[in-house]
């Protein structure tokens, strides 16, 4: 596989676990171990994709490619195609595809359901049926036999945690996804290693571990790649406790305020006047409010998790799987660049999707461009490790303006430009490998001096909107 698809944006959607009951039956078949009929679409120059087509009509396909394997999430993602990068299809008869249909939206159903289950639990909540398919095996935590911790096997990773099933759960997941997504953009060029996860459950369990490795690290989480490994530390337990506690606390209060009313009501014989109506109201409103915002609070920190997590796996995934470092390594500022565009990647109804433009960071690209003060591309092709490295307070700013620029070019090369998985690029790469001028290698990359691809560069920023579409609005 060779391009992106045509579709400007990337959906990989995953679920954790089968979803029929026993009406489907176990079989070995490439696809994962299901006895789904799919139908296939064989593009000229990839491989074929297996799945739901959903239209096929005015020069353009779009279908849904699902993949599912037993004990793991099912991941399926949107395809589209022109006909004229399309072979040959293959359609499953009425019946078949009636069948085919009613099970995919089971599928989407319950991935429905599972997302919701990604929210903080209610206290006493049930875990998903769902969620409890996934297979996890208990393993000895940081090699300590009297700390049980679980166990998640994929193909591109092996999860260890220390913390509670259900967060297990949602980091297995949500790594499945985001790993599916590298594919998709990057193919594997390489045989590599899977890369070893550590996800310690409070902050002190990371310091732990950290100081065992004889390391002094500020930074949440890290990838060690002589070791193969991610460390990503997250007070999960203690932020859930925190919230259940606030919760009781809640249930509390609202169990005395309609104790009271009820009161009230009969002191007044039924009849609460209007006064009182009023401020009952307004304090089930104010709890109501900062249940709100408490739970907007765990999101926050459980997103920056996962932040950190793709951040960290997209480099390991990179490492081992699409250019190990004896074939010659992708630059770092472009490393960089797109571990940032998927460390953003947005979770919405079960759905992973990148191809939307970071605000955050597309504001800060704009306020530079209006000082003039975005990093120069001579400069930043030149940028090596060093630069991408904050070691005190006083390099914060260096660091941030090249991870701002490679984030821009990343974003450019890949949405507009359409590099990634390109034999251009994988010459990119031996080029600088074989000690080219990083400027000149760039060139041959584009096609352009680097004068003119600069322009195009910096007008494609101003134009570009949060929804990752170029145009004038925003």
């Amino acid at each position: 596989m060779n391009h992106l698809p045509r579709a400007w944006l990337l959906t990989v959607v995953s679920l954790a676990g089968l979803l029929l009951s026993g009406r489907v039956v176990a079989a070995d078949n490439p696809l994962g171990g299901d006895d789904w009929k799919y139908e296939v679409v064989y593009p000229l120059r990839t491989s074929p994709y297996r799945g739901l087509i959903l239209k096929h009509g005015g020069g353009e396909l779009e279908m849904w490619s699902i993949d599912r394997k037993p004990g793991r999430p099912a991941i399926y993602h949107r395809v589209k195609l022109s006909d004229g990068e399309i072979d040959r299809i293959e359609r499953l008869p009425p019946e078949e595809r009636e069948t085919l249909r009613r099970r995919f939206a089971a599928l989407q159903e319950e991935d429905k359901r599972l997302t919701e289950q990604l929210k903080p639990l209610e206290p006493g909540a049930a875990e998903s049926p769902l969620a409890a398919k996934l297979t996890l095996h208990e393993t000895p935590w940081n090699g300590d036999r009297s700390i049980k911790a679980l166990r998640y096997d994929s193909s591109h990773f092996i999860l260890v945690s220390n913390a509670p099933r259900r967060v297990v759960v949602v980091a297995a997941t949500r790594l499945e996804k985001v790993y599916a997504a590298y594919v998709r953009c990057l193919p594997p060029r390489a045989k590599g290693e899977r890369t070893t996860v550590l996800l310690p459950q409070s902050r002190a369990d990371y310091q732990a571990l950290v100081r065992g490795q004889g390391r002094e690290l500020l930074n949440p989480a890290f990838f060690d790649p002589d070791k193969n490994q991610i460390v990503c530390a997250f007070d999960w337990q203690h932020t859930i406790e925190e919230l259940h506690r606030v919760l009781r606390y809640h249930i509390k209060l609202r169990k005395e305020l309609n104790e009271r009313e009820e009161e009230l009501r009969k002191a007044y014989k039924g009849s609460l006047p209007a006064e009182f109506k009023t401020l009952f109201a307004d304090k089930r409103r104010q709890i109501e409010a900062a249940e709100a915002r408490n739970k907007e609070t765990f999101t926050r920190a459980q997103d920056r998790l996962f932040q950190r997590l793709f951040h960290e796996a997209f480099h390991a995934y990179l490492l081992n799987f699409v250019y190990p470092p004896r074939d010659g390594e992708l630059p770092r500022w472009l490393n960089e660049g797109l571990a940032q565009i998927f460390e953003t990647a947005i979770f919405e109804v079960g759905e992973l999707r990148i191809g939307h433009a970071d605000k955050e960071r597309l504001d800060a690209v704009r306020v530079a461009l209006g000082r003039d003060a975005l990093l120069p591309l001579s400069d930043l092709l030149r940028c090596g490790p060093k630069q991408f490295q904050v070691a005190h307070d006083g390099d914060k700013q260096v660091s941030d303006r090249n991870y701002l620029a490679s984030w821009a070019l990343a974003f450019y090369l890949t949405f507009d430009r359409k590099v990634l998985g390109t034999p251009a690029l994988d010459a990119y790469v031996r080029d600088l490998k074989r000690g080219t001028d990083p400027l000149d290698a760039f060139r041959t990359l584009t096609g352009q001096p680097l004068s003119k691809f600069e322009r195009d560069f910096q007008d494609y920023l101003k134009h570009l909107r949060p929804d990752g579409r170029v145009g004038d609005g925003h």
